[in-house]
C-alpha cells in the first residue's frame, strides 16, 4: 500500500501490506498506525491528521470486508472466476484509483505460513529492515566523501586500516602525516530500532578508539559524525539511549557533530594540525 498525497509529484512511501490467500480465501493486511514520524517528515507540510484518518479509515473498511470473507456472507456472483467472487473482491479492493492511499501491482509469493510471510514483507517493504547500520554509513560516508571533494578536501584523507601487527580498525577518512594517522572522520549510525542496539553501537566504537589510542596508533582527534532515530521523540526509549550514547562519545579526543551539520565536518577536515 502506498501513501500518495500529492498525485503532482508522484511521490509515496509504503504503509501497508496485503495479502489474499487464494485457497483459504482469506484476507491478512497489516498497517503503519504507529511510529510514523518518516512519513509526515517525508510529507513535512502535510498536516498528521491527514494520514491518521486516511490509514483508520482503510483500517476500518479492509476489517469490514475481512470480516465479511471470514463469515462467508459474500455469495459467488460469477462461476467463471477462478477462484470465485472472493477474487473479484480482492481485485476490486486493489484496482487502482485517484485515492490517497493507492495499491501497487499484485504479486505472487509462495508461502506455508501467510501470518509470517504478512510480517516479513512488512518489515521489509515498510519498516525496511533492510536499512542496517551498514547501509545507513554507507550512505553517510558516501555523503562526507561528496562533501570533502567540494571543498578540495578529499585528497587530505583516505580510506585505511590504523594498525598494528596485532589489532587493525578500518576507517573510511585517514589524515596520514609520516605514516601516522593524525585525523580521522568516521560517521556514525545510532538510530538502530532497538535502543540496546544504539548504545552498544556507540561502545563498540569507543572502545575502538581506546584501544587504538592505547596502542599509540592514533595521533590526533577523531570525528564522529552521528544521525539519530529520526522519529523518536522526547521520553522515548531510543532518545534516551542516543543521548546517553553521545555522552559516553565525547571527550578523550573524540569529537561528536550531527551528520547534517556539514560546516563542523568541513571546519574538522580544514583545520592545521600542528
Amino acid at each position: 500500500m502506498r501513501f500518495m498525497p500529492y498525485v503532482e509529484t508522484g511521490e509515496f512511501a509504503n504503509v501497508g501490506i496485503l495479502l489474499w490467500i487464494p485457497k483459504q480465501k482469506t484476507l491478512l493486511f497489516k498497517l503503519l498506525r504507529r511510529k510514523y514520524g518518516r512519513i509526515t517528515q517525508f510529507f513535512e507540510e502535510l498536516d498528521k491528521q491527514v494520514y491518521l484518518k486516511a490509514m483508520a479509515d482503510l483500517d476500518t473498511e479492509l476489517h469490514r470486508i475481512e470480516g465479511l470473507l471470514k463469515e462467508g456472507a459474500v455469495v459467488t456472483a460469477n462461476p467463471n472466476l477462478e477462484y470465485g467472487f472472493h477474487k473479484g473482491i480482492f481485485e476490486e479492493i486493489i484496482r487502482p484509483r485517484e485515492t490517497i492511499v493507492r495499491f501497487s501491482e499484485q504479486r505472487a509469493i509462495l508461502s506455508e505460513n501467510p501470518k509470517e510471510t504478512l510480517t516479513a514483507l512488512y518489515d521489509y517493504y515498510v519498516g525496511r529492515n533492510f536499512v542496517n547500520k551498514e547501509y545507513q554509513e554507507g550512505l553517510m560516508v558516501t555523503g562526507i566523501k561528496r562533501l570533502l571533494e567540494q571543498e578540495n578536501l578529499a585528497t587530505h584523507f583516505k580510506k585505511r586500516k590504523v594498525e598494528d601487527k596485532v589489532y587493525s580498525v578500518s576507517f573510511p577518512f585517514v589524515e596520514e602525516r609520516n605514516n601516522k594517522a593524525i585525523r580521522v572522520i568516521k560517521p556514525l549510525f545510532l538510530g538502530q530500532t532497538d535502543s540496546t542496539a544504539i548504545i552498544e553501537h556507540g561502545g563498540h566504537w569507543r572502545l575502538k578508539v581506546e584501544l587504538l589510542r592505547k596502542r599509540q596508533l592514533l595521533h590526533g582527534p577523531v570525528l564522529f559524525p552521528v544521525k539519530g532515530p529520526e522519529d523518536a521523540t522526547e521520553g522515548d526509549h531510543r532518545h534516551e539511549a542516543f543521548e546517553e550514547t553521545r555522552h559516553s562519545l565525547e571527550g578523550q579526543g573524540i569529537q561528536l557533530v550531527a551528520y547534517e551539520e556539514q560546516r563542523k565536518i568541513l571546519d574538522f577536515a580544514a583545520q592545521i594540525l600542528h
